[in-house]
């Protein structure tokens, strides 16, 4: 009795291995598995090709900005042009400046606060219109100092430049993206709240710098200078 239940195990043992053989050899033969291999690499180029884009948007606008320094450092003004929209970066020095003199000042918020802040303004405009000349703007960046508003850098200060600027791997880490934007601040040489913040636009297919995020010192600097204008104007 013993025997009779060991053989029919077995047997029904070996019948199940038939029979998954059998389903095998059928999912084979109907062209299950090379569909699953076409599946695969499929996905692969997919994931292939999705790393290279992601690839390339990092390193873009890496390139381009090591060409605006390439151009910086030599006085290339024609490709510092087609580099800068000079109409967002002098919006952006002005929101700064303001915000600088409005803290300097100590200006109050109402009517009158607001009156001092357009009369500021005013006064300040050819101060930042000594800024944002294509020489101009290379030469801040260069020196690192608002050399056209106040001519003597401090000791210390470092402008922007090829060797300054830092190798790829500190660029990158000292960067952020999003959507079609891109900010990095230099030179790696200083201490993070010392350097410039150059802010990145994709506009028309090329990267191009709408935004220079000044160090607060460099704030604090063209503030003074506008509040000693606007007492000088009264």
């Amino acid at each position: 009795m013993l025997y009779t239940r060991k053989l029919e195990q077995q047997l029904r043992h070996t019948l199940s291995l038939l029979l998954v053989g059998d389903n095998l050899s059928a999912m084979y033969s109907s062209g299950h598995f090379r569909a699953d291999n076409n599946s695969v690499r499929k996905t692969t180029a997919a994931l292939i090709v999705i790393g290279l884009v992601w690839v390339s948007y990092i390193a873009w606008p890496l390139y381009q900005l090591t060409v605006l320094v390439r151009a910086i450092d030599a006085h290339d003004v024609s490709t510092v042009v087609r580099y800068v929209n000079f109409d967002r970066v002098r919006a952006s020095l002005t929101e700064q400046i303001a915000s600088a003199y409005v803290r300097m000042s100590g200006i109050q918020p109402g009517p009158l606060g607001q009156q001092a802040v357009v009369v500021g303004l005013a006064v300040a405009d050819p101060v930042i219109r000594k800024l944002v000349s294509p020489e101009a703007l290379s030469e801040l960046l260069a020196v690192g100092w608002p050399v056209a508003v106040t001519p003597d850098p401090p000791p210390g200060t470092l402008g922007l430049n090829r060797d300054t600027l830092g190798t790829a791997w500190q660029v990158f880490g000292a960067s952020h993206y999003g959507l079609a934007r891109f900010e990095v601040s230099a030179p790696m040489g200083l201490p993070p709240a010392n350097r410039f913040r150059l802010r990145f636009q994709l506009l028309a297919w090329r990267w191009q710098l709408v935004g220079i995020i000044l160090p607060a010192n460099i704030q604090n600097l063209l503030a003074d200078e506008l509040v000693k204008a606007v007492r000088e104007r009264r």
